[in-house]
C-alpha cells in the first residue's frame, strides 16, 4: 500500500474507472463493526453493548464530468449507517481552471480543516478505520460557497494554497442544530521528499440551540445576566487553527496534529486536543498506535456571583456548574491496530480504542473494517 501521495489517491477516485462518454465514476467504502467494553459508556458513537456493523459503515459514490475548455462538475453522494443510509450530497461543484496550476470552485465541498479532511470518509487513504474523533471534532465538514485552489513548486517542494468562503446548517447525530456562517479558512500545505507539512486558519459565525434556553432566561432575572449570555451560542465568534505533520518514506509512519479552536464567552468554549500516531510496515501489514488528548474549557465565568447568600442563586450555580462541568475536559485517548492490504482496492483493519471518560474511568471500542476504494 502506498501512502506517499494522497493527492495521487484522489485523482484517483476523480478521474478513474467506469468511464462513460465524458462521465467517469468512482466510490468508496467502509464496512465496519464495533463492539464497545462497557455497554453503558459511548465511545466513538459506540453505545450499545452488542456488536454493531451499522455505526461506522457507509458507502459514497462520486461522479465527474469534463466540461472541456477547463470547466468541470463534481458531485459526490454519500450514506452512512449511523443515518439509517439517507444518502446526501457532500459535493456538489463546478471547477474552473482560470490558469495553470488555479483553479476556482463553487457550490457544494469539503473544508479541509484537518490534515486528512481531503480524504476523511476514505479510510483505504489512510492507517486507522477512521481519524481519531476525540481531535477530529468539527460539527460540520463540508460547506456551500467558493473556493480558490492553488498549485504550485519551489524547488523540488509542492506546495497547495487555498482558501474558502462559504456558510453551512447541519444537524449532528444527537439532534443539535448548528448554523454557521460567514465561514473563511486559508490552508497551505509542503510536500517535500517524505515529508508533508500542512497548517488551517478558519473563522466563521456559530448559532446553535444547545438546550440551555431555560437556564440563560433563570441568569436573565438576576444581576448576573452575563452569564445566561455566556451559556448560549449566538452568532458567536469561533476562531481555529490547524497544525500537522505526515513522515511516510513507506517503511516508517509518523503523524502528528494539534488542532486549538477558540468560542470565547459561550459554554462550548475552548477546544485543544491533539494526537501522535506512528506505524510500522511489515510487508503488506502495516501495525500502528496512536495517542492523544482531548481538552476543553468553557467560556463561562462564574467568579463574580457570590455564594450563600441567596438559596435560588446558589441553586441556579449549582445547575450551571454541571453544565459547565459536562463540557470540561481532559482526557486522553489512544488507539492500536494493525491494517492488511490483502488487495489492490481494500484492506482489511482491526483496532482497540481505549478513551477516558469525563467521570475519570476507561473505555474500550474493538473496531475491525473492510475498507475499498472502486
Amino acid at each position: 500500500m502506498q501512502f506517499k501521495s494522497f493527492s495521487a489517491l484522489a485523482a484517483g477516485l476523480a478521474f478513474s474507472l467506469n468511464a462513460m462518454a465524458d462521465v467517469q465514476l468512482s466510490g468508496f467504502g467502509t464496512l465496519a463493526a464495533g463492539l464497545p467494553t462497557d455497554g453503558d459508556t459511548e465511545v466513538r458513537n459506540y453505545t450499545d453493548g452488542e456488536v454493531d456493523f451499522k455505526t461506522g459503515s457507509f458507502f459514497a459514490l462520486q461522479a465527474y464530468a469534463d466540461l472541456d475548455e477547463g470547466l468541470s462538475a463534481t458531485a459526490q453522494i454519500r450514506a452512512r449507517g449511523i443515518e439509517d443510509w439517507d444518502p446526501q450530497f457532500t459535493w456538489a461543484y463546478l471547477s474552473y481552471e482560470v490558469q495553470e496550476n488555479w483553479r476556482v470552485q463553487v457550490g457544494r465541498q469539503r473544508i479541509p480543516i484537518y490534515l486528512y479532511s481531503d480524504y476523511l470518509d476514505v479510510s483505504y487513504a489512510y492507517h486507522w478505520i477512521a481519524p481519531p474523533s476525540e481531535a477530529y471534532q468539527s460539527f460540520f465538514d463540508s460547506i456551500d460557497g467558493i473556493s480558490s485552489i492553488h498549485d504550485f513548486s519551489v524547488g523540488e517542494a509542492m506546495l497547495n494554497l487555498r482558501f474558502y468562503y462559504g456558510q453551512e446548517n447541519t444537524t449532528r447525530a444527537d439532534g443539535i442544530e448548528f448554523d454557521v456562517d460567514k465561514v473563511f479558512s486559508a490552508v497551505a500545505s509542503v510536500n517535500y521528499g517524505w515529508w508533508t507539512l500542512r497548517t488551517t486558519y478558519a473563522h466563521f459565525e456559530l448559532t446553535s440551540d444547545l438546550g440551555v434556553a431555560p437556564l440563560s432566561a433563570a441568569w436573565a432575572q438576576t444581576p448576573f445576566g452575563y452569564v445566561g449570555d455566556d451559556l448560549e451560542v449566538k452568532n458567536d465568534d469561533v476562531t481555529g487553527v490547524e497544525v500537522g505533520v505526515i513522515y511516510d518514506d513507506q517503511n516508517w509512519l509518523f503523524v502528528a496534529e494539534y488542532i486549538p479552536a477558540s468560542l470565547d464567552n459561550t459554554l462550548i468554549g475552548d477546544f485543544e486536543p491533539w494526537f501522535v500516531s506512528v506505524g510500522k510496515r511489515f510487508g503488506p501489514v502495516l501495525v500502528h498506535g496512536t495517542y492523544g488528548r482531548d481538552k476543553a474549557e468553557t467560556g463561562v465565568d462564574l467568579s463574580a456571583v457570590p455564594r450563600g447568600v441567596d438559596a435560588q442563586l446558589d441553586q441556579l450555580t449549582a445547575v450551571t456548574e454541571q453544565a459547565i462541568a459536562s463540557r470540561t475536559r481532559n482526557a486522553e485517548f489512544y488507539t492500536v491496530g494493525a491494517r492488511w492490504d490483502f488487495h489492490d482496492s481494500a484492506a482489511f483493519k482491526a483496532e482497540y480504542t481505549n478513551s477516558e471518560q469525563a467521570d475519570g474511568r476507561n473505555a474500550g471500542l474493538f473496531q475491525v473494517a473492510l475498507v475499498t476504494v472502486f
